[in-house]
């Protein structure tokens, strides 16, 4: 099956916050972050039911080499992402639907 990724706002907001805070830290390391969330999204291309729920119908997974988790739901063929969120944050934070 064919799935899409939809990012909402709140999402994608996070991601840019995340990318803007790796660079400042290191030239290249938002590059890094983003490289590592396009391979967990292809995972989800894959196989979205690999993670396990957060809170049902909302899944969560972690993105590998930084300390964040996405938070998704799955709808037929598309996958929407809720929340790129840094686990080491307070959890009530997190922004789901």
């Amino acid at each position: 099956m064919q799935y899409k990724i939809e990012i909402r706002p709140l999402a994608a907001m996070e991601i840019i916050e995340a990318y803007d805070w790796y660079q400042e830290q290191k030239s290249g390391l938002g590059a890094e972050f983003l490289a590592e969330l396009d391979q967990f999204y292809d995972t989800l291309y894959r196989n979205p039911q690999t993670y396990s729920y957060y809170d049902k119908p909302v899944r969560q997974g972690k993105v590998n080499r930084f300390p964040y988790t996405v938070a998704y739901e799955i709808f037929d063929t598309t996958i929407v992402i809720y929340s790129v969120f840094m686990y080491r944050q307070n959890p009530d934070k997190k922004r789901i639907k």
